[in-house]
């Protein structure tokens, strides 16, 4: 009797450390998705901001040099085209990047005061965003790598979650690579 109670409690005791064991990986699940999840809804704010700023440079643009831009009116149809938050950055950083071109080719709308003001706050927001994205992505590709290691795989999978798919990174090299040639 008293080997029996032995066993039974080794056995209670194997199970409470694996339990423990599963809890903890639980844990660091949990976090990984708060964090992801806490990302993605700051990059949407700050998308959000940035499509009203792009949207302001674009009526800038059309009153002053009436040009005509395929993406331009992508960006006026964003709200009506439901795009997930890498769609839109990807087609945000696009028509910021040809009203960049139209700024630097056009000296007479860098005297509008107003635009030049826009395409500062833009440049804060881009910063906010390249943060953003790469904390994203640290905490994205953490758990995808997880995604496929016992015990987190079980986890993940009786909790339903998916991998994260990942952020373009080229406006970050982008911006390093002026910071590192000291451009403004």
């Amino acid at each position: 009797m008293i080997v029996f109670l032995y066993v039974i409690g080794f056995i209670i005791l194997i199970c409470c450390i694996v339990m423990i064991y599963i809890l903890n990986k639980n844990e660091i699940i949990t976090m990984l998705i708060y964090k992801t999840g806490m990302c993605e809804n700051d990059i949407d704010e700050r998308l959000k901001n940035k499509e009203d700023l792009i949207n302001r440079c674009i009526n800038i643009i059309n009153r002053n040099k009436k040009i005509d831009i395929k993406i331009f009116e992508d960006v006026k149809n964003i709200k009506a085209s439901k795009l997930n938050n890498y769609d839109k950055d990807r087609l945000l950083t696009n028509a910021y990047d040809e009203i960049e071109k139209i700024y630097t080719d056009n000296p007479d709308l860098v005297s509008v005061k107003s635009f030049d003001g826009i395409i500062k706050d833009i440049d804060k927001l881009e910063i906010e965003l390249i943060s953003l994205r790469t904390l994203y992505n640290k905490c994205a590709c953490e758990f995808n790598n997880l995604y496929n290691k016992f015990p987190y795989n079980m986890i993940i999978k009786m909790r339903k979650f998916s991998i994260k798919s990942l952020y373009e990174g080229r406006e970050l090299k982008v911006n390093l690579e002026k910071e590192l040639n000291f451009e403004v």
